[in-house]
This record gives C-alpha cells, sequence and structure tokens, in this order.
C-alpha cells in the first residue's frame, strides 16, 4: 500500500498477538491531528489496509472544500494485528448446506452432528498455533463421538478449549460477566457444555450472501437447523465463544502493551490524537485509551464495537469504565450502532446460555449481554451521554458535540449492505467518514 490515501500520510503500525511491535510507524514533521485507526476481526492485512483505504478515501472527499480541515495538518497511523480471518463464522453450520431433507423432518442425524462438530474444531484450529495447540485440538476430535451423553467427554472438552486459550492463567485479568468469560472458566465443565446445548429462538439468523464490503464473511450467523444434536450445539457455541474470548484477548494486548505506549511516544509529535476502531479493533484502541498517559486524545469513534455495551458503565462495573472515569478522550467519543449489524451479537447469545436461563430480548439494550454495536453505551450515569446528538448524519450536515461525552449515533440508514446481507463491514461508508470529521475539528 502506499504512504497516503489521497493525500493523507499513511503508515502502519503493526503488531504480534501478545501485543509487541513488529512495524514502528513515522509522523510526518508539522502534523497537527493524528488519526490511529484500528481494523476487527475477520480480517487479514489485505482486508484492514482496503477498510482504511476505503474509509479515508471517503473522507477525503467528504471533507475535500471544508476549510476546517484545510487548516488541519493530518496524518493516519493503520494499526495491523493478528486477527485472523475465517471463510464461515462460527454460528454458520459448515453442514447445513449438506443435510437438506433431514432438515425438514425433525430427526437428528448422529452422523451429520459429528461431521459438524469436526468442522466446527477444524474451523477454529488455525487461530491457535501456541505450543501443545495441535494436541490439544486433536483431543477435541477424538472426544467428539462420547460428547452427546458422556459427561466426563463434555467436561474434558471444556477443559480442553480453556487450555487453548489460557493454559497460564493470562485471561484472569478480561474475564467479566458482560460476555460470559467469567462463567466460562470458572465454572464447572459439564455445567458449562449442558448449558451451551441449549437452543434458543432468539439466534439471530443472516442469509450467506455475499458482498464486496470488508468483513463480507463476517457474521453470516445461522442457528443449527433441528437435525443436529444437542451436543453439536454446544459445540458450535463452546467454539463461537472460544474464537471470541481469543480475539477479545489478542485485542487487550495489543491495545494495552502494544498501541498504549506507542501513542505516549508519538503524542510529543502532534496536537491532537483520535482514535478509531472497528468491530474488535474498538477493543484496541479503548484498551490503548484507557492504558495510555498522554492527554492529547481527542475523539474516540467506536464503528459497530464489538464489546458489551456495558463496557463503559459504573453501575454494571464496565471494563472499560477508566477511561470515562479519567476523563481520557477530551472531545467527543460517538459509537455507530444499529441492527443490520448481526455479527457484533454473535457472542452475546451463546454467553447468555452458559451464564444463565434464556431470556427474552436477546441481544437488546436492556440485556446483560447486548453488543455496544448493536445498542450503543448503556447504563451511562446522568449526563455521560448527549441526549441531542442520536443518529448518524447525512453528508454536510452539522453535528452538536459536546466534548468529553458520549454520542449514540442510530446509524441504520447508512451501515447497510446494499445486497441485503450482515452490515457489520460497512463502516467505510462516506456518512461514518463525515462524522468523523466533524468529529475530528470540534
Amino acid at each position: 500500500m502506499s504512504n497516503n490515501i489521497k493525500g493523507i500520510p499513511y503508515s502502519i503500525a503493526e503488531f504480534d498477538k501478545e501485543g509487541n511491535p513488529l512495524i514502528q510507524p513515522t509522523v510526518p514533521a508539522g502534523t497537527t491531528d493524528l488519526i490511529v485507526a484500528s481494523h476487527g476481526w475477520n480480517n487479514d492485512r489485505n482486508d484492514a489496509e482496503l477498510l482504511y483505504t476505503k474509509l479515508f478515501g471517503n473522507f477525503a472527499d467528504v471533507t475535500a472544500s471544508d476549510p476546517a480541515i484545510k487548516q488541519r495538518k493530518l496524518a493516519i497511523i493503520g494499526v495491523i494485528w493478528p486477527s485472523k480471518k475465517f471463510d464461515e463464522f462460527m454460528t454458520q453450520p459448515v453442514s447445513n448446506k449438506k443435510a437438506g431433507g433431514a432438515a425438514s423432518s425433525g430427526v437428528v442425524d448422529k452422523a451429520a452432528s459429528e461431521a459438524e462438530m469436526h468442522a466446527a474444531i477444524d474451523l477454529a484450529a488455525p487461530l491457535f498455533d501456541d505450543a501443545g495447540d495441535d494436541e490439544r485440538i486433536a483431543a477435541l476430535h477424538k472426544l467428539v463421538p462420547k460428547l452427546e451423553d458422556d459427561i466426563d467427554a463434555q467436561l474434558e472438552f471444556v477443559e480442553k478449549l480453556r487450555g487453548l486459550l489460557d493454559p497460564n492463567g493470562s485471561q484472569a485479568d478480561q474475564q467479566s460477566k458482560d460476555d460470559g468469560s467469567a462463567v466460562f472458566f470458572r465454572a464447572q465443565g459439564d455445567v458449562v457444555f449442558s448449558r451451551a446445548a441449549a437452543p434458543s429462538d432468539a439466534t439471530p439468523v443472516a442469509p450467506a450472501t455475499k458482498s464486496d464490503g470488508p468483513d463480507e464473511s463476517v457474521g453470516r450467523a445461522a442457528g443449527i437447523g433441528n437435525f443436529f444434536s444437542s451436543a453439536a450445539h454446544a459445540v458450535s457455541n463452546l467454539l463461537n465463544l472460544t474464537t471470541y474470548f481469543e480475539m477479545k484477548q489478542r485485542a487487550g494486548n495489543v491495545g494495552k502493551i502494544g498501541l498504549a505506549p506507542l501513542l505516549d511516544k508519538l503524542a510529543n509529535q502532534v496536537e491532537r490524537i483520535h482514535l478509531a476502531g472497528h468491530s474488535f479493533g474498538a477493543r484496541v484502541v479503548t484498551a490503548a485509551a484507557a492504558n495510555s498517559t498522554t492527554n492529547k486524545l481527542h475523539t474516540l469513534t467506536l464503528l459497530q464495537a464489538a464489546f458489551s455495551h456495558n463496557g463503559f458503565s459504573q453501575k454494571r462495573n464496565g471494563f472499560f469504565r477508566s477511561v470515562v472515569k479519567n476523563k481520557r478522550i477530551s472531545g467527543p467519543t460517538f459509537v455507530t450502532y444499529t441492527k443490520n449489524d448481526r455479527a457484533v451479537s454473535i457472542a452475546y447469545p451463546a454467553a447468555s446460555r452458559i451464564s444463565r436461563d434464556n431470556a427474552s430480548g436477546f441481544g437488546d439494550a436492556d440485556d446483560e449481554f447486548g453488543g455496544l454495536g448493536s445498542n450503543g453505551a448503556q447504563q451511562m450515569e446522568e449526563g455521560e451521554v448527549f441526549p441531542d446528538t442520536r443518529k448518524l448524519l447525512p453528508i454536510g450536515q452539522p453535528y452538536h458535540w459536546q466534548l468529553g461525552k458520549f454520542h449514540n449515533l442510530e446509524s441504520s440508514e447508512f451501515i447497510i449492505d446494499p445486497d441485503g446481507g450482515d452490515a457489520h463491514g460497512w463502516v467505510f461508508v462516506p456518512q461514518v467518514a463525515w462524522a468523523l470529521s466533524r468529529a475530528i475539528v470540534s
């Protein structure tokens, strides 16, 4: 990729999954405003840079005649981190297209169920490449024939998944109630398996349509047909959660260990820093905001963020409450959210299953397990969310920001897949770029 996006200087900051720096960015002399953007999961490097190219290409277009932007000297840093790309999302049953007639009969197909479980394990396997992970994956496959009615096998299956995620207990500081991780790591393994086996009518369903937007394969979620066994339900749900928790851990590492100190290092070269993250990249930049020390963080843009809608809440002890408490962002924070985004809530129904009985309103604003990109910031204190700016606006319309406050922007009009698929990746649209530009000049 070139070193600019439509004339705006661009460089990358690359980190490994532990947050260690691999490539350091450069910031041109005289830069006033540094935009630091992070992609989410289900991206490879090409997809990440395509997202940056589209978003900031649109940014350049919508601000081409804007005097307020022309007074600033901008530069962009695109964060690259290893969020492995999958051909299908965990909740899309791999065997679904092959099950045909069994689906309508209502009969559990044992062979299809076991094939589904093996396929789900294989789908997740490339994500795990640490020492001993190959053996753990092999052990998961070996347990499949026993999972339907062998409690010891179910317990061992959950323990092997925990070993993939956290062989040394390093995830302890990221366990929380709002995404089911505390229950996943601490509850009895057979209990976790049994709860994960329960289907829900509220499981999100998305057509497996193709689109040409970034993250086009994200979120093709579908409920597993009744021709699969309860064990197949459990395995699919648990592999979904396992991939979610792994990406959560990586995003936290990259933000806290990698990006936060980089922001502090670069702060003396610029006047203001603007953070923008998509999907799990929202967690990257939020973790960076929480753990950096610079006072130059001016805006925080969270595009279809894949973490809890209670993440900033005081009453819910949100994981990122310190960002609010310590006033880490001097300007506006804005959150895009829409029900057009099915992928953002993928982990939450499964989290709900292992944490409690199924409930109505899965993923809604009053659900403990709802997502930020689905509902905006919830359970905030009075005055922390500015009520007068509530929608993503057309290009050219003014935003009324309140500095230091959150702004929940309902975005269904513009963050939408024109082919009717999942809109999770459609955050590069000109209207998002316009909102970002208005926040930068606030």
